[in-house]
């Protein structure tokens, strides 16, 4: 089991055989799950700074340490992640880690909230990806609705602060792209899982109609061998079987074999 990597349960499926393999299982895979986006966030850390270095944000001390707290959060996130034993665990630093992402996504974002750049804004993008890999349809659409609010009240910052116009095209080009990200991706990742637990239950099933047919041929086998190992019927004993298999009663069977 330990062998499997994350991608072969992902599209092969796996039925562990009781609840608790199915549980340890489930924790297994989460942790995989985890380490990946643990992965990009790292990822992620480095593209601030760069970000911080090609462009000109509000504030470049902000942004500096904005990477440095994200990755002292996936530092946490490291060492939870490793120490993490039970479902539920495991779930609330999944739930914990993506409220992280999405705040810090909007951080960036904010950071160049007072120009017409809005290349910060697909940041979200990976937050409404996550959200979908986490929590399926429910976390995408989530995500979308979280950046399409979020990105209202920037645009109205941004008027009020520093009387750029709010742009009604941009806005709905963002929050269409979200959209249509959010329902294809979230979709998708439901349709896998729906055809994962189908896949499941097949495996299942076809493992006890395999133990049955075993099972079944065990004691086939069986009752050959003592069949084999009787001692053959003597010609009193065949005479009797006779009488019995046309019908005679025990007085009628005593009588003939007088």
């Amino acid at each position: 089991m330990k062998t499997k990597t994350f991608f072969t349960g992902l599209f092969r499926g796996y039925s562990p055989a009781s609840a608790s393999d199915q549980a340890t299982f489930q924790i297994s895979e989460g942790k995989r799950l985890e380490w990946i986006f643990i992965a990009f966030r790292w990822v992620w850390v480095l593209a601030i700074f760069l970000m911080d270095w090609l462009h000109h944000p509000l504030s470049h001390t902000g942004m500096l340490e904005a990477g440095l707290a994200l990755g002292l959060c996936n530092v946490v996130a490291s060492l939870l992640n490793a120490k993490a034993r039970t479902l539920s665990g495991q779930r609330g630093l999944g739930i914990a880690m993506l409220v992280v992402d999405a705040l810090f996504a909007w951080r960036i974002i904010f950071f160049f909230v007072n120009d017409f750049y809005t290349a910060a804004y697909a940041a979200f993008i990976y937050v409404v990806i996550e959200g979908a890999l986490r929590f399926g349809l429910a976390g995408s659409i989530g995500m979308s609705v979280l950046f399409v609010s979020g990105l209202a009240a920037a645009y109205a910052y941004r008027l009020s602060e520093f009387g750029v116009r709010f742009s009604y095209t941009g806005f709905a080009y963002w929050t269409v792209l979200m959209m249509l990200v959010s329902l294809t991706l979230g979709a998708v990742v439901n349709e896998w899982r729906k055809q994962r637990r189908e896949s499941e239950r097949y495996q299942v099933e076809n493992a006890r109609l395999l133990e049955r047919g075993r099972i079944a041929e065990e004691i086939s086998s069986k009752n050959i061998s003592d069949l084999e190992s009787m001692e053959p019927l003597t010609a009193r004993e065949k005479e009797v079987i006779d009488l019995i298999a046309k019908g005679k009663n025990n007085k009628e069977i005593a009588e003939t074999l007088k």
